[in-house]
């Protein structure tokens, strides 16, 4: 090779950027420097560059048949477009209202303390002063005593339902799941390899007797007794004591999703399941994803303290902990006294909201009926029973509508045809707009069926 002075002079750039060079093609093998001598092409080198390999055409074949059966396990109604917006989206918070502000304020106050700390894992379990946060927080809002030691930091509810299960379930285990239900929950059960048994939910939520009689030997349930996706039933105190008897006498597990019982329309909220709990067989699970914003990733589960070392063994094997810094975020804010006035000024707009696309629906959309939910942040469009579904959601989100089908909640077979509609990203100024626009992609769909 020429010295790096000769080529430097003769290429018109500094010398130093010739020895970046040739020191970059030694190190990659292309080059061998002899002291004293100089820079040789490497004598190894192939006469004809590799040709780039094909992509097999079964890229799939080399996944596990576990793993193939984990790729088709739905996670959501249906894939999300960023593009199509959060019009009518169901169960998603709001943009608009996250308190970008205070949060700020928050982030700013933690860095320099936790500076230190940022060096090193979070623990496993979550920030101590977060776990007494969050303790505290359902005291006061829920009625739910717990301590923090039984408390365990997540990434979302998903992520708590996950780790229970992988700790509670043996591949082929049956379990209870809502009929229609949560399609996340049950995926993560899936995932565990678990039998699932759907389970007909009603306006009362889960029927416990049903359960009974067709699973009584069931590991586990997976329930949302104070606002049942999608279709908003909560269960009364019979069932609710009907399914802990249950559990006690079948040595079972029930896993509370607790995650927008903050939103509830109609009534008094309702205390969590686990507050009947006297056995110790209730994992109650929440999240800050409805209450905030689900791209904190932040949910938690009140364990039972027997679980409590499996839990955190688990989620150090799973990945190392929650981010630490979000974590501290969120217990300043909590600390602040900030989380509860923003879930009221969150309630009170979205019971604007929900009432405006009541109401617009009531006066524009003729071919679905909206069934009010008492809880939650969506509701279910119901649709005529000859009209077809998929062209509706179809239809509808050609119009920039985020609707669901609703068949995708059914683990069984479907007992009615709608949508699943969100109404906390809908400004109540869009109501009317919005309604108009799902009405037009109903009547296009009826027609082209008649055609």
């Amino acid at each position: 090779m020429p010295p790096s002075r000769s080529l430097a002079h003769e290429l018109g750039v500094a010398r130093q950027t010739v020895v970046l060079a040739y020191e970059r093609l030694a190190a990659e093998g292309y080059v061998r420097g002899r002291t004293g001598s100089g820079t040789y092409v490497a004598t190894d080198l192939p006469d004809q560059a590799p040709v780039p390999a094909a992509t097999p055409p079964l890229a799939a074949v080399s996944l596990s048949a576990r793993g193939a059966r984990m790729a088709e396990i739905p996670a959501a109604a249906s894939a999300r477009d960023p593009a199509l917006g959060l019009l009518l989206a169901g169960g998603l918070p709001a943009p608009d209202l996250f308190p970008v502000k205070a949060w700020a304020r928050c982030t700013t106050r933690v860095m320099k303390p936790l500076a230190g700390e940022l060096s090193s894992y979070p623990p496993p379990q979550g920030l101590l002063v977060l776990r007494e946060q969050i303790a505290a927080h359902l005291a006061a809002t829920r009625g739910l005593v717990a301590d923090p030691g039984c408390i365990v930091v997540s990434n979302g509810t998903q992520q708590a339902l996950r780790t229970a299960a992988d700790l509670l379930l043996d591949p082929g285990d049956p379990v209870w799941v809502e009929d229609p239900g949560y399609i996340a929950g049950r995926g993560a059960l899936l995932a565990a390899g678990a039998q699932i048994v759907p389970i007909p939910s009603d306006a009362e939520g889960i029927d416990v007797a049903a359960g009974v009689r067709i699973a009584p030997n069931a590991r586990l349930a997976l329930v949302a007794p104070s606002h049942a996706t999608p279709l908003g039933g909560a269960l009364p105190i019979g069932r609710r004591l009907a399914l802990l008897d249950w559990a006690r006498r079948a040595n079972a597990w029930v896993l509370e999703d607790d995650c927008d019982s903050e939103f509830r329309w109609e009534g008094k909220p309702l205390p969590p399941l686990a507050t009947l709990d006297k056995a110790g067989q209730v994992i109650y699970c929440g999240t800050f994803s409805k209450t905030l914003a689900p791209a904190l990733r932040i949910g938690f589960a009140i364990v039972p303290p027997p679980l409590v070392a499996a839990f955190v063994r688990l989620r150090t094997l799973t990945d190392r902990g929650t981010d630490g810094f979000t974590q501290a975020t969120l217990a300043e804010f909590m600390r602040q006294g900030l989380l509860s006035p923003h879930i009221r000024k969150m309630r009170t707009e979205y019971a604007r909201r929900r009432d405006a696309l009541l109401e617009a629906m009531a006066r524009h959309v003729h071919r679905a009926v909206a069934l009010a939910a008492p809880g939650g942040l969506h509701m279910v469009a119901r649709l005529p029973d000859d009209m077809d579904e998929s062209a509706a959601v179809r239809a509808s989100r050609m119009r920039d509508l985020a609707v669901s089908p609703l068949r995708a909640y059914y683990p069984g077979t479907p007992r009615m045809n709608g949508l699943v509609i969100g109404f906390a990203a809908t400004p109540v100024s869009m109501a009317n707009e919005v309604a108009k626009r799902l009405e037009a992609a109903l009547v296009s769909v009826a027609r082209t069926a008649a055609a």
